[in-house]
């Protein structure tokens, strides 16, 4: 037999159909499982793709469902004032007389000025944010700027305006002094550039701002250079993002704070010229001399410049600072000497209605208003109107308070605004501060009128004395001291001090409404 030839036997044909059998069956298998891994990565992918299609869709809801939250809480703002169509609006923060104190003591009592400097008796219960009677702690001062910031984190704030008195009463002591005074003034600047560097913050001076109280600097005091130290990253937005315009240059700023306190700022895009003012030279309170008196015609001469610059150019103005022009309702007697107030009533009323759309105060430490009119006789005369802020410091009988105001670009009007506080007496006894609303303008004194202007505030101040309804009366009464105790007023006095800017027209409007209470 030849060696290459190979003889098969009968086991041998078993062995080799029994290995074609197994490889069949493998390869079966094999194709099987490849099936199976195909058909679980795809059944895996499209899982995979349908929770990706979920999870967009539940943050396209959930953004859609932000917006229109957003949205309604916008509109519900204006519900009530007719707002037809789409309004472009922005938003500002308006705070006035915080008043640190950096002596405040939470176991000392108001009678003492809650400092232990002075102190004569000890609480009958811990103060932490605030005692009324006294003016702000720390504490308070960084929750008030806490939910000024929480504010920003649902609304789009553009700027801020703080309408004087940073510094608290009572600081021209042996254990105060000036200096203690500017710390305050740098103390709270820090915290408000802290929460808010990427917007503007325009301060301004008040009464107790001052080297003395109603103190103005003399010639060749450098006490407004050391106040702007502390102020001009704040007003020209130094850390501001490039998106964010600046209001103003170093320049122009030095040239006229270090004059006399004031500025001007853009605001709006350019659309309005921020005009702040040292109301403190036109004061009744404050010592004449020659040189005030020539400081304070030169304000005036500057204010008339910078609004006929604005009507020039096609602008608006809104003016800002702390002691109004008009009659302080708490003794009845006027805010600035008359021949100023005359002159500045006239610029805002006769000569630039058409161009001022608000002017923002404070000083009061109330929640008030006011008219100015040219000719207060007649309705149809040309006016002016101020809102007064109410105060963070609860010193005179109010709870802290801020509002947040809207300003529509397109009218280039006051749209509206919302004021916001904290309940002091539930903050204290709970250790808890809770800052809600306290009211919506157009909610409160719903007009025909879509807007925050003269003559709204003309209607509110004629609903006051409406006979036959107390709804205007009743809710602006427990407004002044922001929801706290109110304190004993009479209703006329309240009406014509809100009505009449001039002394001598108060008095007639008075004397014409002469029964006390109300």
């Amino acid at each position: 037999m030849d060696s290459s030839t190979r003889h098969i036997l009968p086991g041998d044909e078993v062995d080799s159909a029994s290995h074609q059998e197994n490889l069949h069956y493998y390869l079966v298998e094999h194709r099987r499982w490849k099936k199976k891994t195909l058909q679980a990565r795809c059944l895996i992918g499209l899982m995979t793709l349908i929770c990706c299609i979920l999870i967009v869709v539940l943050i396209v809801t959930y953004e859609s469902g932000r917006r229109k939250s957003r949205s309604t809480r916008e509109s519900s703002k204006r519900e009530g004032q007719g707002t037809a169509g789409d309004v472009n609006l922005i938003k500002f923060i308006h705070l006035s007389d915080i008043h640190y104190d950096p002596f405040y003591n939470k176991m000392i009592s108001s009678s003492s000025y809650c400092r232990q400097q002075v102190a004569n008796s000890t609480a009958k219960y811990i103060a932490e944010y605030g005692r009324i009677g006294c003016d702000s702690p720390a504490m308070l001062v960084e929750n008030s700027l806490d939910a000024m910031k929480n504010v920003s984190q649902e609304e789009d704030i553009a700027f801020i305006l703080m309408t004087g008195d940073l510094s608290a009463h009572q600081m021209w002591t042996s254990y105060a002094g000036p200096q203690r005074v500017l710390d305050n003034i740098a103390t709270v600047s820090k915290q408000m550039h802290s929460r808010f560097p990427n917007i503007p913050i325009f301060p301004m001076i008040g009464n107790n701002d001052l080297p003395g109280h109603y103190v103005l600097p003399k010639a060749g005091d450098d006490w407004y250079q050391k106040v702007l130290s502390s102020w001009e990253s704040l007003i020209i937005c130094s850390e501001c993002p490039g998106s964010v315009k600046k209001p103003t240059t170093q320049a122009i700023l030095q040239e006229s704070f270090l004059e006399g306190g004031y500025y001007n700022a853009s605001i709006a895009d350019g659309k309005v010229v921020l005009l702040v003012l040292n109301s403190l030279y036109w004061s009744v309170a404050v010592k004449r001399s020659v040189e005030t008196d020539q400081k304070a015609s030169k304000q005036l001469v500057w204010l008339e410049n910078q609004l006929k610059l604005v009507k020039s150019r096609g602008q608006k103005a809104m003016l800002a600072s702390h002691i109004p022009a008009g009659i302080d309702t708490f003794d009845s007697k006027p805010y600035w000497f008359n021949n100023y107030t005359e002159i500045y009533v006239r610029l805002v009323t006769k000569n630039y209605s058409d161009v001022v759309i608000g002017q923002f105060f404070a000083h009061s430490h109330k929640d008030d208003f006011r008219l100015q009119m040219f000719e207060p006789e007649t309705s149809i005369t040309a006016k002016s109107f101020v809102l007064l802020a109410p105060a963070i410091s609860p010193v005179y009988h109010n709870n802290p308070a801020f509002r947040l105001v809207s300003l529509d670009t397109d009218q280039l009007s006051l749209a509206d605004y919302t004021q916001y506080y904290m309940d002091l007496v539930m903050a204290t006894q709970f250790s808890n501060p809770v800052w809600q609303v306290d009211y919506t303008f157009s909610k409160k004194y719903p007009s025909k009128n879509t807007l925050v202007n003269a003559e709204r505030i003309y209607e509110l101040n004629e609903q006051l004395i409406n006979q036959t309804s107390d709804t205007f009366w009743n809710g602006y009464a427990f407004s002044r001291e922001t929801n706290y105790q109110p304190m004993s007023y009479n209703r006329f006095t309240l009406y014509c001090g809100m009505r009449f800017v001039d002394f001598p027209n108060f008095q007639k409007c008075t004397q014409k409404y002469s029964v006390p209470g109300g």
